[in-house]
């Protein structure tokens, strides 16, 4: 019993403390009132546990303090809008990456078969110089600005003929930087040769179908258009998840192999880079889609309204998709119920993933033993690369997730990094149980904060509530993390070094 209380000590206070603060809340709150508080704070835990746990499967492996992670949650979430309300702008800029990215792959593993370059460092620089040069020539002159007008419907408020190039100036973009990545990918065979080896067709196969898929979108752009935006809601909805979560994962994985990974003996370079890109793609976003924010409209699968609704129950939801169900008497809207089995569904598919799989075995070793893993012939390098790329992946999911729900702004990507962070300290550094049950506490504290700034709490002695300050309902994630910081050092479920 003894050695049961020493392990799980850190669950037992946890619950402990969840039960002490219910029990409080039924005390200074009506049954439905404190029900709707506390689907609001599981709300809100779903969002954040979406960037914790990434934040801290990157730190549990690769001890990186990724301070990007807020940006891939904004990103997340301006992808899955743009794809749900306004997919040309995915239309007119995803063939150029294609085309740069499927020219870098097939110049890279093609370098083996080519005739040797002679020049040595000056020939590698060389085509260094080409390859800007040929970037810049590809990319001279493409105004987003009109792509981004706003609108679900053909065009926006900007016709799509006149906010999209002519066919034959966008096909000449996508040949030079077609030659932008060869020139680029032949300079990175030169620097690395034994990265340039050749590992079957299945690289050259990649580049030219990259190639050739960014060609066949240059002319179907409108169609495209068309073709996604006369889809359902719902199904716009969940090609948006996917296509938002995509673009998270693409872009962790390429600031890992491009950033990160030159700088894992660095550890303040990291935080001064990621801190970089903060700035950086924030601004990216603003000169994209502009400073002022959007508002994603709720799929039709979770905003019906009629005389049934709100749904009574959740059984019944089923079949009425009404935009709230009743919870002891007051409405609740039924897509913060999506977000939060949303959330449930990934912790239980990120634990099956660590404990039951070659991979997750693999993610488990590589924390406790990097270089016997190396050792053993495993690409820990991949392993990392995968891992953050997981991670920013399920930051990028969380952003899309919320749009519906607080909108897309470029300043959500801060605010939701900020309380991961306070999550993850909470939870225990490198612990992916301590990041849901941290993620968790915050979002309960943020919205039974909230509440009381509403409210005010009603003591026995005063005849009228005591009233706060809103910046209480901010200051309340901290506050418990000193209590937590105070009692246990390292976190709910950190472990000493």
């Amino acid at each position: 019993m003894t050695n049961f209380l020493k392990q799980n000590r850190p669950l037992i206070i946890g619950s402990l403390a969840a039960v002490a603060a219910m029990a409080w809340a039924l005390s200074q709150y009506e049954p439905k009132v404190a029900a709707s508080i506390l689907l609001s704070g599981l709300t809100l835990g779903a969002l954040y546990f979406l960037v914790t746990s990434g934040l801290s499967l990157i730190f549990g492996l690769m001890d990186v303090l990724n301070f990007a992670h807020g940006l891939l949650f904004m990103v997340g979430a301006y992808m899955g809008y743009t794809l749900y309300a306004n997919p040309r702008i995915l239309l007119n800029t995803l063939p150029l990456l294609l085309a740069l990215a499927g020219g870098a792959i097939l110049a890279r593993r093609a370098a083996p078969m080519l005739p040797k370059i002679p020049g040595g460092q000056a020939a590698r620089w060389g085509l260094w110089a080409l390859a800007v040069a040929l970037l810049l020539l590809g990319s001279w002159g493409f105004d987003l600005a009109p792509l981004a007008s706003t609108g679900i419907s053909a065009g926006g408020d900007v016709p799509t003929a006149e906010a999209q190039e002519a066919l034959g100036l966008f096909v000449g973009r996508l040949l030079a930087l077609a030659a932008s990545g060869i020139a680029g990918g032949l300079a990175l065979a030169l620097g690395q040769p034994f990265a340039g080896r050749s590992r079957g067709p299945r690289g050259l196969v990649l580049g030219a179908g990259l190639l050739a898929l960014a060609l066949l979108i240059a002319p179907a752009r409108t169609l495209g258009e068309g073709a996604i935006l006369g889809l359902s809601s719902n199904l716009r909805f969940l090609i948006a998840l996917v296509v938002g979560a995509g673009s998270g994962a693409a872009l962790g994985g390429l600031i890992e192999w491009s950033l990160i990974r030159p700088l894992y003996s660095r550890p303040i370079y990291q935080v001064l880079v990621t801190l970089g890109l903060v700035l950086v793609g924030t601004e990216l976003v603003k000169g994209v889609w502009g400073p002022t924010g959007y508002y994603m409209d709720t799929p039709d699968f979770f905003s019906q309204r009629g005389e049934a609704c709100p749904s009574p129950n959740l059984v019944a939801w089923l079949g009425d998709h009404c935009a709230s169900i009743d919870v002891l008497g007051r409405p609740f809207p039924s897509y913060r119920i999506f977000i939060i089995a949303l959330g449930l569904i990934m912790f239980a598919a990120i634990a099956v993933l660590l404990r039951r799989s070659r991979l997750g075995m693999i993610i488990r070793a590589g924390v406790q033993d990097a270089e016997m893993v190396q050792a053993l012939g495993i690409n820990v390098r991949r392993v990392f690369t995968m891992v953050f790329a997981l991670g920013a992946g399920l930051a990028a999911l969380g952003g899309v997730a919320a749009a519906p729900f607080i909108g897309v702004n470029p300043g959500i990507g801060q605010e939701f990094q900020l309380q991961a962070f306070i999550a993850v300290v909470i939870g225990g550094m490198g612990s992916y149980g301590g990041a849901a049950a941290g993620a968790l506490l915050v979002g309960l504290a943020r919205a039974f904060g909230d509440q009381i700034v509403l409210s005010g709490i009603q003591l026995p002695f005063m005849a009228e509530a005591v009233k706060f300050s809103p910046s209480i309902a901010r200051a309340s994630t901290v506050l418990i993390m000193a209590l937590v910081l105070l009692i246990r050092p390292t976190g709910l479920f950190g472990k000493k070094d």
